[in-house]
């Protein structure tokens, strides 16, 4: 947590800080952010609730600030870390040689027991780019390490530091299995001390165990100990070697000085016999497939399996030729090689591993079957492979694909003037076809006497042409993202998190579909599904269903029916930019229980792809088998009145909402998922085997958590007057227990229920109270959707009030024809509503009946004046045979 006013001053005096220095930290530390992080490209922004910190923390980057956050957020040299923390000047010479200055937010400011300065974060592969193009401002030492000249020169005239930090410095298995950790050492954990005496013993015992082999040693042995001894550091293991998932790769010990460092040779951590223990050699990584007798069979990452010799195992390892790395190594392979080998059939590949068998046997001195001669021209190429690529094999593929001449035969001129007509008439928003572009060419061409290429050929060069950057040039970034090639990862970043719930998505959809009333059996509207899917094990932890447009109300539900079905909520959330995932409330109630809330970059669905994908099996496994499913109105020009959905509706929101949680949780959470090669439920307790239980974490379903996951106003607070109560969003609430509290007279937290705005809920002298409205019989009931369109309806009254009246019959037929037109959309806003009630029901019960609707945002600007109920219109009560 932050130091307190005192522990600040004796960290100032023991740095001998001068005092506008002093003075300027001090106002960093009680400062907000001076701006909000916005995305960048493909960047994943968020906010993470800072343990040390206690309050949320912006990154801009996933592997970089992200990263950099829970390094200091582990590290106890960190005593305090703040975000965007001010603007300051750093002067420089450009590229030009002109004097320059520009205004720089840093992405940290960070307390260290020792030092106290700026930190900003940048990519690797970023920072060679900005050397390049700034060297006055971005610099890089003999020692590899990177620096900041004019941002060290601002800071150290007020005894500050600047230090700009590169991704590079990241070991990301060891921020992967911080993150691992991160319930056991941010959060309390009750003590087992019976457990943890008995498996402490025994590491100190058996120094380098394995896991796996403690767990099989005692069968009653919950995981979750050694995480408890791991995140307080009785036990240790080395972080960056392999994920703790991995048991049979994690080796324990009971003194930090036992653990082996070194991953580049060995380790006791990783055994031959595992397929997971990745190999290099040839540029390439490697994984033993089997292991049997005298022949080891090797996997490489793009080819075909490769079977080779025990002896020749052994002797190439000896050699140095191949080696044993850890999990964390990324792959030497280069995009080059890589698209070399993707390219070579699978022929060309087994026919370059029995050269590679008959090469290696030569090299030994043993007979072979291939020629002396053939044997020698292979290891030449081979040889040219590993100079020119550093992959040998490369060099032992068969140019069967690439035989003939293939030398370009188009006039160079000719061939200019093409590209030029590609550039200036092709890579334009105007979109022009292949065909006119090649008339204008041709024009060109017949202009300056050249002879043009034949319309084979001009096709052949723009598709070589048309690049995704072309794509985005004629259509724009959106429509070229389809495009776009998918990112290569390695084997240190987790596809779609670790655990169960390390990591989950959470979206909405309008399902294809239309549904029809209960009461009159006439068609109302295709319903909004929420899904809140599991990204590691695909299982759709919840599904909400409701007419109303997407909100906070919705969100709401879904992490509630997750709670309701799972007693827990996810590490992290990924959300996309709607309005409500941006909402106060959302953001707070993710605080209020350690949720990390990441945004995926805007126009970039793929970043969301296991919530996206599963709205689609959804709706061809489930919506396209049903009656009043909308695949005949998306083409409405085909359309008739046969295959009308509208028509042909008979699903009701309750029975379908049933029906689809059947679908959600039975069926399709018991089906084998084509990319886990089992069901989402058994990956899903495979999971939570492997990472613990973690019951510390566990939330209980009650009354208090539907109270705290309720929303509330702005400012969160609402005056308490003893003898009326409090007033929210228009309206006076009231509780007995408020008569003589010792809170009258102050700002109190309260809550409100959005869908009975009847009652809301006050924390008075420590506890909740459920409190109900003064004019209870007219607003029991009315969800918030459906109280501002009375509000809305109310304050046009009152501003007509004062206009002029024409005539008596007019001004009464006018009354009237508006009196009708807005009662429209209340009725069916209460029939919308009331169709949602048996599922709310539910999920929080009869007394606590909920739903959703807007957003908090939108909640009267007027929440702190009481409304005279009198001026309000009386609505009659819906009923289903149209009559009041």
């Amino acid at each position: 947590m932050k130091m307190t006013s005192e522990a600040f001053q004796a960290w100032c005096q023991h740095l001998q800080l001068p005092p506008e220095t002093e003075e300027l930290v001090a106002s960093i530390r009680s400062s907000q952010p001076v701006r909000r992080v916005s995305a960048r490209g493909k960047n994943v922004t968020g906010r993470y609730p800072s343990p040390k910190m206690g309050v949320p923390i912006q990154f801009e980057s996933e592997q970089g600030e992200f990263w950099a956050i829970y390094e200091m957020e582990c590290d106890e040299d960190v005593l305090e870390l703040y975000e965007q923390p001010s603007r300051i000047p750093l002067s420089y010479r450009a590229r030009s040689g002109r004097r320059t200055t520009q205004w720089h937010t840093p992405d940290f400011f960070v307390l260290r027991r020792e030092s106290v300065g700026w930190e900003e974060w940048k990519a690797a592969e970023r920072l060679d780019h900005l050397a390049e193009s700034q060297p006055g401002r971005y610099n890089r030492a003999a020692t590899g390490h990177w620096s900041c000249p004019p941002g060290e020169a601002y800071a150290s005239h007020l005894g500050l530091t600047y230090r700009l930090r590169s991704s590079a410095e990241f070991r990301p298995l060891e921020i992967q299995n911080l993150k691992f950790l991160q319930d056991h050492w941010a959060h309390e954990v009750p003590p087992d001390p019976e457990h943890e005496a008995l498996a402490l013993a025994h590491i100190q015992a058996h120094s380098g165990i394995r896991l796996n082999d403690l767990l099989a040693t005692y069968p009653h042995l919950a995981v979750d100990v050694i995480w408890v001894l791991l995140s307080t550091r009785r036990v240790f293991t080395d972080l960056s070697a392999t994920l703790l998932m991995r048991h049979e790769q994690v080796a324990l010990y009971a003194e930090e000085g036992q653990v082996p460092r070194d991953t580049s040779e060995e380790s006791p951590a990783l055994h031959l016999s595992l397929p997971s223990a990745p190999l290099a050699w040839d540029g390439r990584l490697w994984w033993v497939e089997r292991l049997e007798g005298e022949e080891v069979q090797l996997r490489p990452e793009v080819g075909e399996p490769l079977v080779l010799p025990r002896a020749e195992f052994e002797r190439l390892k000896g050699e140095g030729a191949l080696w044993i790395v850890g999990a964390a190594t990324p792959s030497p392979m280069t995009l080059e090689v890589r698209q070399i080998l993707l390219h070579a059939s699978p022929k060309a590949h087994q026919a370059a591993n029995a050269r590679m068998i008959q090469m290696l046997a030569y090299a030994r001195g043993e007979p072979t079957t291939a020629s002396r001669r053939s044997v020698q021209r292979w290891w030449r190429a081979y040889q040219q492979g590993k100079r020119e690529h550093e992959c040998g094999f490369l060099g032992l593929l068969d140019r069967v694909a690439a035989r003939g001449n293939r030398t370009e035969r188009i006039e160079p001129a000719s061939l200019q003037l093409l590209e030029a007509a590609l550039q200036a008439h092709y890579a334009t928003p105007q979109s022009k076809s292949a065909a006119a572009v090649y008339r204008l060419y041709r024009e060109q061409c017949a202009k300056q006497g050249l002879p043009p290429v034949s319309e084979r050929t001009f096709y052949r060069v723009r598709a070589r042409f048309a690049t995704n950057e072309v794509e985005a040039r004629r259509r724009g970034t959106r429509a070229a993202y389809a495009s776009q090639p998918f990112s290569w990862l390695d084997q240190t970043t987790p596809r779609h998190g670790e655990r169960p719930f390390a990591l989950a998505h959470l979206d909405h959809t309008k399902l294809d579909i239309v549904l029809v009333s209960s009461l009159t059996g006439k068609p109302l509207d295709r319903p909004y599904a929420t899904f809140l899917t599991d990204a590691y094990s695909r299982r759709l932890l919840a599904c909400y269903l409701t007419y109303d447009p997407p909100s906070y109300r919705s969100v709401m539900m879904a992490l509630r029916i997750c709670v309701q079905r799972h007693q827990r909520l996810p590490q992290e959330c990924l959300v996309d930019r709607g309005p409500e995932f941006g909402s106060v409330y959302f953001e707070t109630l993710l605080t209020r229980y350690g949720v990390t809330k990441k945004e995926r970059p805007p126009a970039q669905p793929r970043v969301g792809s296991v919530v996206e994908r599963l709205f689609g099996t959804t709706t061809t496994q489930l919506l396209h088998q049903l009656l009043g499913n909308t695949q005949a109105s998306q083409h409405p020009r085909r359309m008739t009145r046969e295959v009308d959905p509208r028509r042909l509706a008979v699903w009701t929101l309750e029975r379908f909402s049933a029906r689809l949680c059947e679908y959600a949780y039975e069926i399709y959470d018991q089906l084998d998922h084509p990319s886990l090669g089992q069901s989402p439920r058994e990956a899903f307790a495979q999971g939570v085997a492997l990472a613990g239980m973690r019951l510390h974490r566990l939330i209980p379903y009650s009354e208090e958590f539907l109270i705290l996951t309720c929303p509330t106003t702005r400012t969160g607070y609402a005056k308490l007057d003893a003898s009326r109560g409090i007033v929210v969003n228009g309206l006076r609430y009231w509780n007995p227990l408020m008569r003589g509290a010792s809170d009258a007279g102050r700002a109190v937290p309260f809550r409100y229920e959005p869908f009975n705005m009847g009652v809301t809920y006050a924390f008075v002298d420590g506890q909740w109270l459920t409190c109900t409205a003064d004019a209870f019989l007219q607003i029991q009931g009315r969800s918030e959707r459906e109280w501002e369109l009375i509000l809305s309806e109310w304050r046009e009254q009152q501003r007509a009030h004062h206009r002029t009246r024409m005539s008596l019959d007019s001004t009464k037929l006018a009354a009237f024809l508006e009196e009708v037109l807005e009662e429209e959309p209340l009725l069916e806003q209460q029939q919308r509503d009331l169709e949602g009630v048996s599922i709310r029901d539910a999920i929080v019960g009869r007394a606590m009946s909920t739903g959703l609707p807007l957003d908090t945002s939108e909640a009267s600007s007027e929440a702190d004046d009481e409304l005279d109920l009198t001026t309000l219109p009386t609505l009659e009560e819906y009923r289903s045979d149209g009559k009041a």
